[in-house]
């Protein structure tokens, strides 16, 4: 008998044990538990791959040693550096640039030649064995005496460096600028030298860098100062000459052309300001008159008075007498006389002025002669005086120059004899006393670490590749109809006992094992679709479809009406599938005729129907129809047929084609009292039953329910809990083998 069983999933058995899948806590550790019973073999191989490689490992790894080696990374900048030179370099090495110093090739170098490393096998896989001689000193005794192959010494040496490198970690403690050395050997002892000679060549080559730096920057200093020196010597002389040469000293104050010119301006300005304030006082015409000096003259004053002393008495004379009077007439004489004397005192004192006037002029041509000769003079004073400060600048700047040069000469001097690396061994390397590899433990566990990693990829792998739907839950989470049965997949042993009585598939096996689980589960279908709640008609007319071709529907339809038969219902079974019909080929019969020539004519029903050879159940069997003349039309009046055959029989059972493959499997199922869709076990897509409801849907047909065919259903309790298939072991025996 089947290892799977029948569940009815019905709206009226709806209640279950086991809790939705919700997103919990519960639910995930179901779905994990139920994953390790589905896949708890591909587990335990990965364990066991993944112990057997880790035994592996710790068995071909080759036992090594390590030691360590402890260095303190200093501040010891050193600050010589200028801008002035590219030569001179600060020493300020940070912690990542001496970790990559620690491994660099010069430095691997200097250890391989001083250990003779490159005569150990261990590092140069160029030697082959001889027979022993005498170690060298320089390794531990344990070493056997081995010469190279015929290869070139650079190529043993470039191979044992690399060889050396790889052996060797250099790592950095966090928060500290401590450097870890750790040196991989295989024998104790020369892992302790190897690291110790690392750590004294990396602090021997750096204080030789810094040296170096100092060396170069003390011979370039030296050729700097007495370039600059001998510069300075050349400038001085030059400014000497150029003193002796023009008697100008510029830090001793003003030159004597200097003092000339600025007394000259000064002169001159003044004899301007004459020349222009005795032209004020000056008229035109051929001679100055000196209108101010004339004002101010004595005389002149004297005479304006006895003018106006006269003109007054004319004027008081003039209403006493008449014009002829005697007094009338010497004062007029007296007027002209005095008018005489004011014209020629005023012709004087305008001569006086005007030859005063031409002095001025003169004097302001004399000094501005004498003022352009002592300019001319300064000019030249002035060039000679920019150049002695032009040789006195250079002068002054190439002293500072030298001067500094020869402070930086003397620090370099000074540095050179305190240099020293800019670390030290804080603690050397020990000789260790157990081997750091192989390690069994730690190797087991990367083992079984990888295993598991291994075991879960292909677990994941092979979930990916299960596209099916496995369990009533997910056919109803797709479909929104209840699982109403999951019907068993007959094993291997039950086909061939089926095969043994005569049977020719797992519809057969209703008959021939009517206690099996088979027919068991298509008994619950029955008793789902008879045992209707209150107010509900029973489904007379009850469809099979499935979503693609392949599900087993016409199988589980022949099988299903079979159960009704053996009930004592009166069943007929009708072929619908009229492209692809199976039913005739299973049941062990020959259609006479197909399903449109029965709809068109219900007189040749009788004609065409088939009695099973097993059960009291009537087959309508169907011929295929490869010419789509009038189809359509006959399948729309397939309701006309089932209302013939409503009076007849109490189960009438239509196998229909797959939805998704034709349209007339909708036109049938809204003339059905009830749609039931197969779904192939671990075959059927969510994606593909779910369009198929959804084109029910669409044409206002609501499928009752689901038959989950072809179910295994030990399997099937692996991805479930809480229902029936959990408790298959424990009722399995009231069903007949």
């Amino acid at each position: 008998m089947s290892e799977a069983g029948s569940l009815s999933y019905s709206g009226a058995r709806a209640a279950r044990v086991a809790p939705s899948d919700d997103g919990s806590i519960g639910t995930m550790i179901d779905t994990a538990f139920n994953l390790l019973r589905r896949r708890w073999p591909i587990l335990l191989a990965g364990i066991a791959l993944g112990l057997i490689a880790g035994f592996v490992k710790t068995a071909v790894t080759p036992v090594s040693y390590v030691s360590s080696t402890s260095i303190l990374i200093e501040d010891q900048s050193n600050q010589i550096a200028s801008e002035d030179t590219a030569t001179v370099k600060a020493v300020s090495p940070r912690l990542s640039n001496e970790v990559q110093s620690l491994r660099s090739p010069a430095l691997m170098e200097r250890v391989v030649r001083q250990l003779n490393l490159q005569n150990d096998p261990e590092f140069n896989p160029y030697m082959s064995y001889q027979a022993p001689a005498p170690t060298s000193p320089k390794l531990p005794a344990a070493t056997p005496n081995k010469v190279a192959l015929p290869v070139p010494d650079a190529r043993q040496v470039e191979v044992t460096k690399a060889m050396l490198a790889r052996a060797l970690s250099v790592e950095t403690v966090t928060g500290s600028t401590v450097i870890v050395i750790k040196m991989k050997a295989s024998n104790p002892l020369k892992a302790a030298q190897i690291v110790d000679a690392v750590a004294e060549g990396y602090l021997a080559e750096q204080l030789d860098s810094k040296l170096s730096t100092t060396r170069q920057a003390s011979v370039w200093l030296q050729q700097q100062v007495e370039q600059v020196g001998a510069d300075l010597k050349r400038q001085s002389a030059a400014l000497q000459a150029e003193r002796a040469a023009s008697g100008l000293n510029v830090a001793g104050g003003s030159s004597l052309a200097d003092q000339q010119v600025s007394a000259l301006s000064a002169q001159l300005s003044q004899a301007r300001a004459d020349v222009a304030a005795r032209q004020a006082r000056g008229s035109g015409g051929g001679v100055s008159t000196g209108v101010g000096e004339v004002y101010d003259s004595p005389a002149v004053q004297a005479l304006r008075v006895s003018e106006g002393e006269v003109q007054r008495r004319i004027s008081e004379l003039s209403v006493r007498y008449g014009p002829a009077h005697p007094q009338m007439q010497v004062a007029r004489e007296q007027l002209v006389d005095i008018r005489r004397q004011l014209q020629q005192e005023i012709g004087r004192v305008s001569r006086g002025s005007s030859n005063e006037l031409q002095v001025a002029q003169r004097r302001v041509a004399a000094i501005e002669a004498e003022l352009a000769r002592w300019t001319a003079a300064l000019g030249r004073d002035t060039r000679r005086a920019s150049v002695q400060q032009q040789l006195q600048s250079q002068v002054t700047a190439t002293e500072a120059t030298y001067q500094g040069y020869v402070q930086r000469l003397q620090q370099i001097t000074d540095l050179e004899k305190l240099q020293r690396p800019d670390g030290r061994i804080i603690v050397r390397g020990q000789v260790p006393g157990r081997p750091d590899s192989p390690k069994p433990a730690q190797d087991l566990a990367q083992g079984l670490l990888a295993g598991l990693a291994l075991a879960a990829g292909l677990i994941v792998l092979l979930e990916s590749l299960q596209r099916g739907l496995r369990t009533p839950q997910a056919v109803e989470d797709w479909t929104g109809a209840p699982c109403l049965v999951s019907v068993p997949k007959l094993t291997a042993r039950e086909v061939k006992d089926l095969a043994a009585t005569g049977g020719q598939g797992p519809a057969d096996y209703v008959a021939v094992k009517p206690l099996s689980l088979y027919a068991e589960a298509l008994r619950q279908l029955r008793a789902d679709l008879i045992l209707a709640p209150d107010g509900e008609t029973i489904p007379q007319v009850i469809l099979f479809s499935s979503a693609v071709a392949g599900e087993g529907k016409s199988t589980t339809a022949l099988a299903f009406a079979r159960t009704l038969a053996m009930s004592g219902a009166k069943t007929i079974l009708i072929e619908a599938d009229i492209r692809r019909p199976t039913i005739a080929a299973i049941a062990g019969l020959e259609a006479k005729t197909n399903l449109v020539e029965v709809i068109n004519h219900h007189d040749r029903l009788e004609a065409a129907l088939s009695r099973d050879l097993l059960t009291d159940l009537d087959i309508l069997p169907t011929q295929a129809i490869n010419d789509r003349t009038g189809v359509d039309q006959a399948l729309e009046r397939f309701s006309g047929l089932l209302d013939t055959l409503r009076p007849h029989y109490q189960f009438i059972v239509v196998d229909t084609a797959p939805v998704l493959a034709v349209a007339e499997t909708q036109t049938m199922a809204r003339q059905a009292d009830a749609v039931i869709l197969v779904v192939r076990w671990g075959a059927t897509t969510g994606d593909a039953i779910r369009i198929a409801v959804h084109e029910l849907q669409s044409a206002r047909i609501t499928p009752r329910g689901v038959a989950l065919n072809s179910v295994d259903f030990k399997a099937q309790s692996k991805y479930t809990r809480g229902d029936s298939a959990s408790y298959y072991n424990s009722y399995s025996k009231y069903y007949s083998q």
